[in-house]
């Protein structure tokens, strides 16, 4: 048997040792990273913190549930979410689909709303819902469209 040439053993040594480069895939990590936006947007709202909600809302945002666009229209709109007593809105992202270059994509998932009727019954809704997101500039994901409906 030949004996290895010792700058070859060394070179050898060397490539084992380098950790394995990770391959990275654009709409993976972008799928991924809308997915815990999409979380952290559900949590603010939990935890009724309107400046963390309206972080994740880009500036020219237009919801469904907002007249107009841009985060006034959607402050205002969703204002009763986020006061002490008043009604709660969940939502749990179950996919995340984005463009090939990574950077425009959507979730979908399901809602339950509870709040109270005029004459102060429990109400509680659940539907599906889509949120558009873009990473912006700031390398930020923002919500810049947001629907949902209501299962009978």
């Amino acid at each position: 048997m030949q004996k290895v040439k010792p700058y070859i053993a060394a070179v050898f040594v060397v490539l084992c040792a380098l950790p394995a480069v990770a391959q990275t895939n654009p709409r993976k990590d972008a799928e991924a990273a809308m997915m815990k936006a999409d979380r952290d947007f559900n949590q603010a709202t939990a935890d009724r913190s309107m400046d963390r909600f309206l972080a994740l809302v880009s500036e020219s945002a237009a919801f469904d549930s907002a007249d107009g666009r841009g985060r006034d229209a959607i402050r205002k709109a969703w204002a009763p979410l986020f006061e002490k007593d008043g009604p709660t809105l969940r939502w749990t992202p179950t996919k995340a689909e984005a463009l090939v270059a990574g950077d425009v994509g959507y979730t979908i998932g399901t809602w339950e709303r509870r709040g109270k009727d005029a004459r102060g019954n429990a109400v509680v809704r659940r539907g599906e819902y889509l949120t558009i997101w873009r990473k912006e500039k700031d390398g930020v994901w923002r919500a810049t469209f947001d629907t949902g409906s209501t299962r009978p």
